[in-house]
């Protein structure tokens, strides 16, 4: 179970056993712990709390996405939302007596069944950030098809409020209520959405929205509010048109996100929570009665009737049935929201204290039982594993790559390697940029490819520099080089899911990560990024390729070391056997291959291994074969270094590190040898293995880049 549901239902059982169900039968009790005063001011500030939420739920909606929604999405949503709606009016007809024999209003079970059907994206949105999905294949259409849905959703409850208007008050007057709708809604699109515009081009880029700007935005969410309410709505219709008039992403939707939505989400929207289920009343359910029958009977059909509006066309489409159903089961769950409606059915009479007891209870067992059962369903990284090696050595001459960059600082490493990787006509490049950007001020990530989409957003403008980078490199090598580039933008702790898809999709070889340290100009460590160190390690865990970590030390003065020549790139290898260095040697091959690059081939050897070893005997074959194909080429050299132990190791490794521009290694994770036996203890970065965490660290003081190679890991 993840950690906001178990949350949640403490926060329910909590407010259960402190409600009227148990401890608040008690009216001592009742008067001691909540007064009426703290009852109002508790109300008071849990709904306002909601109302930020749902303003906040607005702004990260990417209304945007409609325009781009697949079929499968558009007919998902729309059956979601259509289907339980058609079969719950069908079952309040057929069970008509059983609701209507206790004096049920003849509006609360059409309105119950419309809630039921409802499905809220920013429900959705959390559920699938707790399953760790947001970005996975999966995650995405459920969030497209969950986007459909709740408008659909919005524009039905707006127009029954407007029916329950004229049904208890006058035709006239819901007239009158639909026209000041109409016109809230054109002043939102038409006056504030500029205005906020207005305030985006006045923030200089890199600096955060002014603090007034923030003020009067959450003043105009309050009286949204109070005027949605004025026009018979509910208080929640108005913040969320608001909220989807603010231009999400940076800088005012993720200013306005990281400044409020802590605030709302970890303290007020429990609060609203816990007060819900205090106001739950489990007695109130009789369940000889027909009328919890017909209840159970309505909520199992248009349950049932949601799972199956989903299920089918995905199973109709060839879609996994493990996949299929737990999208359904997605598409199914209720949240907070739908506890907020139910509340604001009860407080108006719509619904009475069964009903809603009733419905919190399902509310909260079906959230919990349908994060168990995806987490069952859907693994996201199944896909990864394959019967196909796809690795440097199985390569063909058509070597394509994935480069992945996080900021302006990466693309001149990322450059500087694909330029002395010596793509040729004969020997080409596919050069796959990617360029990753954390998700802020939005609920859905967002996957660009510049090839099919030209339009910008706001994100991608940040983009625009390293495209043009890339862009100008693949003209000055045209035939030898062909560049794709992307733009993720997604959470950091999901990043690893845009990586390894787009890696298997477009075939790569390898992966060329970024090291999550930067070095200063002296050689010390200026930046330490924990969060792209646990992204790496995530990627070197599921990736369906090799990966390569790159340890950029290029801008750091150069060497005044006889070897290195200041017109010749020089490349070292340190091969001491094993499938990643193997990996290794056929990367250093291929930039070798046109003659441009110095290439040193340094094999160290114990002199303790045994001939008859299996690994020693491939690795002597995969050494020998390479020494015959490169015989002649005068920009090759190869060197054999006899030693007895790690110290002897260490201090070799140490005495080469000024003599290149570039060592290349391969991990060699948990793989022992008496060269470095020992060395494991003292690692600091152990996703580099022991050689490289040693070329990589604070205490070397050196301006050679290292890249780190592992050969892919996930085939079967």
């Amino acid at each position: 179970m993840c950690k906001c549901s178990a949350l949640q239902l403490g926060i329910n059982v909590a407010g259960l056993i402190l409600g009227s169900t148990f401890l608040g039968r008690y009216k001592s009790y009742q008067e001691t712990l909540f007064p009426l005063p703290s009852q109002s001011i508790l109300g008071a500030l849990s709904t306002f709390g909601f109302l930020l939420f749902l303003f906040l739920s607005g702004v990260k909606m990417d209304t945007s996405m409609t325009r781009k929604i697949g079929r499968r999405a558009l007919v998902i949503g729309v059956l979601n939302h259509m289907v339980p709606l058609v079969t719950g009016m069908i079952t309040i007809y057929a069970l008509s007596s059983s609701f209507y024999q206790e004096g049920a209003s003849p509006l609360s079970t059409p309105l119950e069944v419309i809630s039921i059907a409802k499905t809220s994206f920013p429900v959705i949105s959390f559920l699938l950030k707790d399953l760790g999905l947001l970005n996975s294949e999966l995650g995405r259409l459920a969030l497209s098809s969950a986007l459909i849905s709740d408008l659909l959703g919005v524009t039905i409850n707006a127009i029954s409020a407007l029916v329950v208007t004229s049904a208890m008050y006058t035709l006239e007057r819901a007239f009158k209520d639909a026209m000041l709708l109409t016109v809230f809604i054109i002043v939102v699109i038409f006056v504030f959405r500029p205005l906020m515009i207005w305030v985006v081009k006045r923030t200089p880029e890199g600096r955060p929205v002014k603090d007034l700007y923030i003020l009067l935005i959450v003043l105009a969410v309050l009286l949204s509010g109070v005027f949605s309410d004025w026009f018979e709505q509910t208080v929640l219709l108005g913040p969320i048109i608001f909220g989807l008039a603010v231009p999400e992403g940076p800088p005012l939707g993720s200013t306005l996100v990281d400044k409020l939505d802590p605030f709302a989400s970890s303290f007020l929207l429990p609060i609203f929570v816990s007060l819900m289920s205090l106001r739950t009343n489990l007695s109130a359910i009789n369940p000889s009665s027909s009328y919890t029958f017909a209840n159970i009977v309505l909520l199992c059909v248009a349950s049932l009737s949601k799972i199956l509006a989903c299920l089918l066309p995905m199973l109709y489409c060839k879609m996994p049935l493990n996949d299929a159903a737990a999208i359904s089961l997605i598409m199914s769950t209720r949240g907070v929201v739908d506890l907020a409606t139910y509340s604001f059915l009860r407080d108006n009479k719509v619904i009475n204290q069964a009903s809603f007891a009733f419905m919190v209870i399902t509310t909260a067992i079906s959230s919990i039982f349908v994060q168990i059962m995806v987490k069952w369903l859907y693994d996201p990284s199944r896909k990864y594993a394959g019967y196909q090696r796809r690795n440097l050595m199985n390569s063909n001459n058509k070597l394509p790559i994935l480069f992945c960059i996080h900021n302006q600082d990466n693309t001149a490493a990322i450059l500087k390697l694909l330029e002395n990787s010596n793509p040729t006509r004969d020997f080409p490049i596919v050069a796959n940029v990617l360029h990753l950007i954390e998700l802020r001020g939005r609920a859905s990530s967002v996957f660009i490819s510049h090839q099919v989409q030209t339009k910008a957003i706001s994100d991608v403008s940040y983009s625009e520099n390293v495209i043009l980078a890339f862009q100008g490199y693949e003209r000055n090598n045209y035939g030898a080089v062909t560049i794709q580039a992307f733009t993720a933008i997604s959470p950091r702790n999901l990043m690893h899911e845009d990586i390894c898809t787009l890696a298997l999709d477009v075939l790569a070889s390898i992966i060329i990560l970024p090291f999550h340290r930067k070095w200063a100009v002296d050689g010390s460590v200026e930046v330490e990024d924990h969060g792209l160190r646990a992204l790496n390690c995530s990627v070197l865990e599921r990736a369906p390729c090799s990966v390569g970590i790159l340890v950029d030390r290029g801008q750091l003065r150069r060497s005044t070391s006889v070897r290195a020549s200041p017109n010749i790139y020089s490349v070292a290898i340190l091969y001491f056997g094993g499938n990643d260095d193997q990996e290794a040697l056929a990367f250093a091959k291929r930039m070798a291959i046109s003659g441009i690059i110095s290439l040193t081939v340094i094999q160290l050897i114990s002199k303790q291994d045994m001939s008859s070893d299996v690994d020693r005997v491939i690795d002597l074959d995969v050494v020998g074969d390479w020494k015959h194909s490169r015989s002649g080429w005068e920009n090759v050299n190869y060197i054999e270094h006899h030693v007895n132990e790690a110290t002897e190791t260490t201090l070799l490794v140490r005495s080469l590190v000024d003599d290149y521009d570039l060592i290349i290694t391969g991990q060699r994770n948990n793989t022992h040898s008496p060269l470095t036996a020992g060395l494991e203890e003292w690692s600091e970065i152990p996703e580099l293995g022991v050689i490289g965490d040693m070329l990589a660290s604070r205490d070397l003081n050196t301006r050679a880049s290292v890249l780190v190679i592992q050969q892919q890991q996930t085939a079967i």
